[in-house]
């Protein structure tokens, strides 16, 4: 299983230990989701500028929800300079450390 971080630049995937095994331009990010999705356990975005966009976690939640790995997106709407090792590790946390559903912090 992946744990995804992304922020307005960057994107990180960490493994069930912690370390990062991808990383890649935000650019890329729509490619990493289209061919990773199966193995994608949890997602954590932060915005730099505020909030992140509700309309976009409702999409993914709904398509993610598909998936039976799945385990939950957070999002962080404070994140200037946010490693997005970080935040992989953030949703790497958060899968491990409370139950399935889903949930999105915001």
């Amino acid at each position: 299983m992946f744990y995804l971080g992304a922020n307005d630049q960057r994107v990180s995937l960490v493994n069930d230990s912690g370390q990062e095994v991808y990383a890649c331009d935000f650019k890329n990010f729509p490619h990493v989701l289209t061919h990773l999705r199966p193995l994608i356990r949890a997602i954590a975005l932060a915005n730099p500028t505020g909030e992140v966009d509700k309309n976009l976690l409702k999409v993914f939640e709904a398509q993610f929800k598909k998936e039976k790995n799945f385990h939950s997106i957070t999002a962080i709407p404070f994140g200037a300079n946010l490693d997005s090792r970080f935040l992989a590790l953030v949703a790497l946390t958060n899968a491990t450390t409370t139950k399935a559903g889903g949930k999105r912090k915001s």
